[in-house]
């Protein structure tokens, strides 16, 4: 059977294998518990990472639609202030090339022509005193003419005018007696063409044919 020496050697052996043994299996069990562990703790991280990363991106889309939205704004009022300049720089140019029409030898026409044109609100005016206002510059020149024509129509007998250098160019005519008034200045044609014309500045702008 061996000597006693050789089964304690041989009861040694069985020993250290068999704690060998345990050692392995509890080793096994410690990595399988760590990488569970680290199973969940790597998802719970991905999982932050991943909401960190997904608020990350909507604050920087929400920043970047609050920053283009606020480009467009900008823009926006740029095109408009840009446009407003243009726009008044042609009205301050159109009111100059006015000034040198009223001067013109075309001036006269245009304002027998205006008078015509009033005649269908005062034709029945009943020999009620007419009035007109005008530049003092025009009726210097003009109001001999004027008066003539309108004194044409026997409904009116007479004729007064006053001074008005508010104004372009153009007739202001009042009946008081019948509490009537017909505006012919240029200053009203333009306001009454306003619309107009601020279209024409902005399509032109577009077009870029206008050069300032």
């Amino acid at each position: 059977m061996g000597t006693i020496e050789q089964k304690l050697l041989l009861f040694n052996k069985l020993l250290k294998q068999s704690m060998n043994e345990k050692f392995q299996v509890d080793l096994k069990e410690l990595d399988d518990q760590f990488a569970e562990k680290l199973k969940k703790n790597k998802e719970e991280v991905d999982r932050e990472a991943k909401e960190i990363e997904e608020k990350a991106r909507k604050k920087a889309e929400a920043k970047k639609v609050e920053s283009e939205s606020k480009s467009r704004i900008f823009l926006k009022k740029e095109i408009i202030s840009m446009k407003e300049k243009y726009y008044e720089a042609f009205i301050v140019d159109l009111k100059k090339k006015l000034v040198e029409f009223t001067l013109s030898e075309e001036y006269k026409s245009f304002l027998l022509n205006a008078l015509k044109n009033s005649y269908r609100e005062i034709e029945n005016s009943n020999n009620y005193e007419l009035i007109i206002y005008a530049t003092q510059n025009d009726i210097d020149k003009y109001s001999d003419v004027l008066k003539q024509e309108i004194l044409k129509d026997n409904s009116v007998n007479k004729v007064a005018f006053k001074p008005n250098n508010n104004i372009l160019g153009g007739l202001v005519i009042e009946v008081n007696e019948m509490n009537f008034k017909i505006d012919m200045t240029i200053d009203a044609i333009l306001e009454g063409n306003k619309t107009y014309i601020i279209q024409t500045v902005f399509e032109t702008l577009e077009a870029g044919d206008y050069n300032g």
